[in-house]
């Protein structure tokens, strides 16, 4: 019976706990108009990238997808991970996003995502990251 009311306490904890989210904003001094970003295709989802774009683009920051012969001030790297829901919702979700500005090969900015287990891992990748984005990208 104790082991029951171990594992139901541990779920129930689970359920509870938060996403952990690390922000070090762009500082206010960098004003950016226009923003490279290398493309990872080692990201799952086709949709990521768009909605990324479409999302700093909302901040009146044009992007761009970064190439060989593109000059760019500044540039933002990011990786993202799903994983599968096996409790919850049986569908994947946003595990993991981690986005990097960097100017002059330093970084300035970054960002960071970690869905804790639970219901608080549901939900639509979009609203996860645009926390994340208005703070990084703060003026």
């Amino acid at each position: 019976m104790t082991k029951i009311a171990i594992i139901a306490a541990c779920l129930l904890l689970g359920a509870c706990a938060s996403p952990v989210t690390r922000i070090e904003p762009v500082p206010t001094t960098e004003n950016i108009t226009h923003l490279c970003i290398k493309e990872n295709k080692k990201v799952w989802s086709e949709g990521f990238l768009p909605e990324v774009r479409s999302q700093i683009e909302e901040r009146n920051i044009k992007t761009e997808l970064l190439t060989p012969n593109t000059d760019c001030e500044y540039i933002m790297t990011y990786d993202a991970q799903w994983s599968w829901d096996w409790f919850w919702t049986l569908s994947t979700y946003l595990s993991m996003a981690e986005f990097s500005v960097i100017k002059s090969d330093h970084q300035i900015g970054m960002a960071s995502y970690t869905a804790a287990l639970g219901p608080s891992a549901i939900g639509q990748t979009k609203n996860k990251i645009r926390p994340l984005l208005i703070e990084l990208f703060r003026k």
